[in-house]
């Protein structure tokens, strides 16, 4: 029996490879977020999340005695019930749908007022960054990026080394910033609360 070309060998080679890629990709963009269970109070915190799809809320208890149950108080929807915990125990549910979803605590839901929610977009919003200019006479980063989403916070921050240098101005979907940083940091990164980023290379001058 002959064995197949090389050529053809090599297709679904580079397809499995890409499809690889591609999950690991959509993995690597999925959050969690963290709510604490009791902590201070009868309460979730914070009570109200905004996440997007595909994204994870991991509930951490604080104090004994709570669960974290989905629905309304006396009214679970049974998407999720972590049943009555107590300090250090820790549960989690990923979100594949878009939507509201309230939750509760089936001890103090309905005395106490200990409900949560968590709002969950379709798809992150989209940023680009226009503009990322390096002064180096006067130490000074200037930061121009857009926003499909007008009401999103933009955090600009040294790609390299994670420190955050700031917020960006917005108005309409469109921001800027300028910030005194030493050296030229090279690349950065722009996030957004809404899920969103963007990285880009820093031009000197």
């Amino acid at each position: 029996m002959q064995s197949p070309p090389a050529k053809q060998m090599k297709i679904p080679i580079i397809l499995a490879v890409g499809c690889i890629a591609l999950t690991s990709l959509i993995s690597s963009q999925a959050a969690t977020i963290q709510v604490q269970v009791g902590a201070g109070g009868l309460k979730f915190t914070p009570q109200n999340v905004t996440i997007n799809v595909g994204d994870t809320v991991q509930w951490t208890w604080a104090a004994n005695g709570h669960s974290s149950t989905s629905g309304t108080p006396g009214n679970p929807s049974g998407l999720w019930d972590s049943g009555v915990q107590n300090t250090g125990f820790v549960f989690t549910h990923t979100f594949t749908s878009a939507g509201a979803f309230s939750y509760y605590c089936t001890p103090h839901g309905s005395c106490c007022g200990m409900v949560g929610s968590v709002m969950v977009n379709a798809t992150a919003d989209t940023v680009t960054i226009t503009r990322a200019q390096y002064t180096s006479t006067r130490s000074q980063l200037t930061v121009n990026a857009t926003d499909s989403d007008s009401s999103a916070v933009l955090t600009v921050s040294v790609t390299s080394s994670g420190v955050v240098l700031g917020n960006l101005r917005g108005q309409g979907g469109t921001y800027t910033g300028k910030f005194t940083v030493t050296p030229n940091p090279v690349n950065i990164t722009v996030t957004s609360n809404l899920g969103g980023s963007a990285t880009a290379a820093v031009r000197g001058r």
